[in-house]
């Protein structure tokens, strides 16, 4: 059992640490909103999109293609957004349905998601982790747009201009046609992609309040379970059955195990009148997604899964 914890230790606890700094360097004045906000930014649009860059250009393009992984994720994906909207017919508020369902299947994938599978298996999953999220992020947002029911807005634009799915995108041309990158490219670019986890985690500690979870308990705790743990239960289970295993299994727990994505808040406040309800439900999840994640690992790994 110790090897077990250790394991499922040494691919949260890093997490929490950093989540637990940002909410202190908030509370003692070492950061404020305005830093989060830039730093937010320099993640979304640099850091990240380098990191997922030079992950996938560096390695083979058959080693990072996954085919069945990749489909099963995206279909995962769908079915789970149905499952929920089908489970806020009873529980939600018409109103508030859509705010619920995009909080209860949208993962932090490309922060939360992609730092637990690094801690767990290194470099060697980044690039397959890396497709997966884009694959994943490619369906979320028109995915969201149709749960939110927005008028006017072209969640295409959206995708063709992501920096993420660029930044893949490249990456993926530069992987089929094997080119080699000069050291100095490649080193300048590995500083700034090693920048993204830590800073991106400090910044959501920072943005987490405890007040945050009290305004809409209802509606938070359901969509905070259905993520949390009915999504990755569901998930995982119909994974081993399938015949997912060792690495690419927990890739897949771990994906579907992330909190909800923090761009679920700046959808659901741009399109509704509900983002509070948003903003509770990424708080809720992220403050408690490190310690269901640790038992949920514990758990395959004891089981012989992992």
């Amino acid at each position: 059992m110790s090897e077990q914890f250790l394991f499922a230790l040494n691919v949260t606890a890093p997490i929490l640490i950093l989540l637990i700094l940002g909410i202190t360097f908030r509370r003692t004045g070492f950061i404020d909103q305005h830093f989060i906000n830039i730093a937010n930014s320099f993640v979304f649009n640099i850091t990240l999109p380098c990191l997922l860059f030079f992950s996938i250009a560096s390695t083979p393009l058959a080693h990072a293609t996954n085919i069945p992984l990749f489909l099963y994720g995206v279909l995962f994906t769908l079915a789970s957004a149905m499952l929920f909207w089908l489970v806020s017919l009873v529980l939600i508020e018409p109103d508030k349905r859509g705010v619920f369902i995009q909080g209860a299947f949208r993962g932090n994938l490309g922060i939360i998601g992609i730092a637990m599978v690094f801690n767990a298996y290194g470099t060697e999953m980044l690039a397959v982790a890396s497709l997966y999220m884009a694959l994943i992020a490619i369906i979320d947002n028109p995915l969201s747009v149709l749960i939110l029911k927005p008028k006017g807005h072209k969640p295409y634009k959206s995708i063709l201009t992501n920096p993420i799915i660029i930044a893949v995108f490249l990456g993926l041309v530069f992987s089929g046609l094997q080119v080699s990158l000069p050291t100095f490219i490649n080193q300048s670019g590995q500083y700034l992609a090693q920048m993204t986890l830590p800073l991106a985690l400090i910044c959501i500690g920072g943005s987490l309040y405890w007040e945050n979870f009290q305004h809409h308990p209802k509606d938070v705790i359901w969509a905070t379970l259905c993520k949390l743990l009915f999504m990755p239960l569901l998930g995982t289970i119909l994974a081993i059955y399938l015949g997912f295993r060792d690495q690419e299994l927990g890739l897949i727990y771990l994906m579907l195990s992330s909190p909800t994505a923090v761009s679920s808040y700046i959808m659901a406040k741009k399109m509704t009148d509900h983002g509070t309800i948003a903003a509770e439900i990424i708080a809720l999840s992220t403050a408690s997604s490190t310690l269901i994640i640790t038992a949920g690992l514990i758990l395959l790994q004891s089981t012989g899964y992992l």
